[in-house]
Parts: C-alpha cells; sequence; structure tokens
C-alpha cells in the first residue's frame, strides 16, 4: 500500500518511531555517561507504548525525537518525569538547556538525561552532517562537555536546584544513522564507532543518476520517516535526481537506506 499522510499512517509511524527510540544502538562507545546496550535493553524491557497523538511543535527532526523522548518517559514504569527543556540564563545571557530531569523509580535518583538524533556521512576520515556544519565528534563531545554539565552550572544551581535537587546522575543519548559512501569506508574518528549503529550507503547525484539508469529506482524519504523509514513498497515518490539541491536521504528496492547528496557537496550551497 502506497504511503500516505493520514490519521492511520501517522499513528503507524508514531508506533515505529517509538520502538525504533527503543531499540536504536548509540552511534559511538566509550564516550563519558553515554548509555549502553545493557541499559537501552533494560529501559526497554519496562517501557509501554504510548498512545498515538499528534505531534504540533517544532518540525524540526531534533525538537519531534525529544519529544518522543517525553513520551516514552511519561508511561515508563521505572522513570518519572521531573521537568523538561529547562531554559538557564545567566548574567543575561542564556547558556543552554537541560533536556530531561528524570526521577529513577527504583532508587530514587535524580538523572539528567541529554538526547539527540544524528545522521552523519563519512567524507575524508570525517563523520560529517548532511548540511556539512556538524561533525559527530564535536557534536558529542559538546553533549559530554557542555551539555551535561548545565546541572552543575551556577544558573542551575543558583535557580532550579532547591526546586528539582541536584542530579545524581547524566546518561548521554545519541542516537540516529552513519552513512559509508558506496565505495569508500576510511573514517578516522577519535572516538569509537558503535560498530552495531545502524548504517546506510550515501551518493552523489551524478551516482544516483548512474543507478536509476541501470533500473534502480530510489524512493524519496520525507524527514519524519529518518528515524523509522518505511518500506520501499510503502513509498511511491521517486528522487528526482535531476533538481536535488540539498542532501536527501532514499531508500532502494532491497530496502537500503540512502543519502544522495549533489555533486558539489560537501562545498553545496547550505540550506536550512
Amino acid at each position: 500500500m502506497p504511503f500516505t499522510a493520514n490519521s492511520t499512517t501517522r499513528a503507524k509511524q508514531f508506533r515505529r518511531d517509538i520502538s525504533a527510540v527503543l531499540s536504536c544502538p548509540t552511534l559511538t562507545l566509550g564516550v563519558n555517561y553515554q548509555i549502553d546496550n545493557e541499559w537501552l535493553e533494560e529501559l526497554h524491557k519496562h517501557a509501554s507504548i504510548p498512545s498515538y497523538e499528534a505531534y504540533n511543535g517544532n518540525q524540526r527532526l531534533g525538537f519531534y525525537y525529544q519529544w518522543l523522548w517525553l513520551k516514552i518517559i511519561n508511561v515508563h514504569s521505572n522513570y518519572e518525569l521531573i521537568a523538561e527543556e529547562i531554559q538557564l540564563q545567566w548574567d543575561n545571557q542564556t547558556v543552554g538547556a537541560i533536556d530531561f530531569l528524570v526521577r529513577n523509580k527504583k532508587n530514587n535518583e535524580l538523572e539528567h538525561w541529554e538526547v539527540a538524533i544524528k545522521f552523519y556521512l563519512e567524507h575524508q576520515g570525517n563523520w560529517i552532517g548532511p548540511n556539512a556544519q556538524d561533525q559527530l565528534d564535536r557534536k558529542i563531545n559538546r553533549m559530554g562537555r557542555h551539555q551535561l554539565e548545565l546541572s552543575h552550572h551556577n544558573a542551575y544551581r543558583t535557580q532550579y536546584n532547591s526546586i528539582y535537587g541536584q542530579p545524581a546522575v547524566k546518561r548521554l543519548i545519541m542516537q540516529g544513522r552513519l552513512f559509508n559512501h558506496d565505495t569508500v569506508t576510511n573514517h578516522q574518528s577519535s572516538i569509537e564507532i558503535n560498530p552495531n549503529s545502524l548504517t546506510g550507503k550515501w551518493c552523489f547525484q551524478a551516482e544516483a543518476k548512474t543507478m536509476s539508469s541501470n533500473g534502480i529506482q530510489l524512493r524519496e524519504l520525507n524527514k519524519q520517516h529518518w528515524i523509522s523509514p518505511p518500506a520501499y513498497e510503502e513509498l511511491t515518490a521517486i528522487l528526482d535526481t535531476a533538481s536535488l539541491v540539498r542532501p536527501t536521504q532514499a531508500i532502494s528496492p532491497d530496502n537500503q537506506i540512502w543519502f544522495v547528496v549533489p555533486n558539489e557537496w560537501p562545498l553545496h550551497k547550505k540550506t536550512p
């Protein structure tokens, strides 16, 4: 059945996305505060699938992903949401926002969680985001060294410590997918990549055109599909490689996930 956006397909996608968040491996290993497979499996084991409701927030994928975590926490038997998206101000400046404060019901400890969904392409030994402005190493280091330190910042201690308490545990949760070029595998990240992370392939626009000429038609994935892509046969929109102007995810008949980028990438004109 072709994919069409209606209440039924949105509910189906919501359940897929929740299940994906509960099972998607982290992108890296050996990072301070990062969750491991054992923790994720335990979380999944005691989780419930929340009832479907339409998402009406900011349409950027990161906001939707954080909202999925909110839904998971709200119905989880082992965790209680204490606060979310706590904006911190200090000296008349915004220093950042804490994603979640969560109470562990088993030991009554307060936990600080930072969550992110990211997609990186391997290019010249580095993992870079599709907009070419983001790098895996920089992002995960910022999560650990800045975002997870916010609960120790003076702004938190003076404004919120008396309200929520001081977190005893920090958790870094970064999920997503890593894309290798079809002909190259040569990453040189300073951070250990999780061999069990979700993967895909990326190619240039010209290479996608060649695939199409050889009878392999890619079908386009909207951003709403990126967390948990539908199967190829559920989609109908053929990727228009001739007019592609920004990195775009797609899926091939064998259900391989692709990122197709302009021929000038990563020096292409950056788009929001």
